[in-house]
């Protein structure tokens, strides 16, 4: 991992001395931050309460477990390797993955510093809403409408919020969600250039 390291040598993994007078400082999220992480958890929290609850009231407990390993197999594995593997941060030198959103997945699969293929925000976005539709339909089915309410509202804010604060300052260029503006993407892809070739050979072209 460490000869991974030195070969794509992302600024995202440089002492942080040298992020003075970087153009992208303080714009992205670019270096991992404990508050990144918990706030994003946090997010989520209103919507896991609610669904987990209203299966437990609605008599599908036993149908978390099926939820469980829906979670497993797509933040460890599809999203790990469709996703976090085209991240800055997945070329950090560990085999744990250190970011504001999948931290702890374990990493299987080498850096790709390209952008996603269709392919794969595809396999990204259908995995999602497997993950997320999974437990509201046995909310549907238990009546639990309340719960059901507060479960998609509590996701909707998420989201949003989502959009609003970490979207646009996230350094996985390629989500499909991602919303950083091009002028901030053009700059980071200029102080990393394996990354930058990656994209450019992908069809990506940089503003003068």
């Amino acid at each position: 991992m460490a000869s991974e390291q030195l070969l794509h040598d992302l600024c995202t993994h440089r002492d942080v001395e040298e992020c003075a007078g970087c153009d992208v400082s303080g714009s992205l999220m670019c270096r991992f931050e404990t508050a990144d992480l918990v706030g994003f958890f946090l997010g989520f929290m209103p919507f896991g309460i609610a669904v987990v609850a209203g299966m437990l009231r609605g008599g599908y407990g036993w149908w978390l477990l099926g939820w469980l390993v829906i979670w497993v197999l797509f933040f460890f594995v599809v999203e790990g390797r469709v996703l976090c593997s085209h991240c800055p941060f997945w070329a950090e030198d560990s085999l744990v993955l250190h970011c504001h959103a999948n931290y702890g997945v374990i990493k299987f699969w080498k850096f790709r510093p390209g952008p996603m293929s269709r392919l794969e925000k595809w396999s990204f976005g259908t995995g999602a809403a497997v993950f997320g539709i999974y437990p509201l339909v046995f909310l549907v089915l238990g009546g639990e409408w309340l719960l059901l309410v507060i479960g998609l509202a509590a996701i909707a804010s998420s989201a949003l919020n989502l959009r609003r604060n970490v979207c646009v300052r996230c350094v996985n260029f390629s989500c499909p969600v991602n919303a950083v503006p091009k002028s901030l993407v053009d700059a980071y892809l200029r102080r990393n250039p394996i990354m930058r070739e990656a994209w450019e050979a992908a069809g990506y072209e940089l503003d003068e």
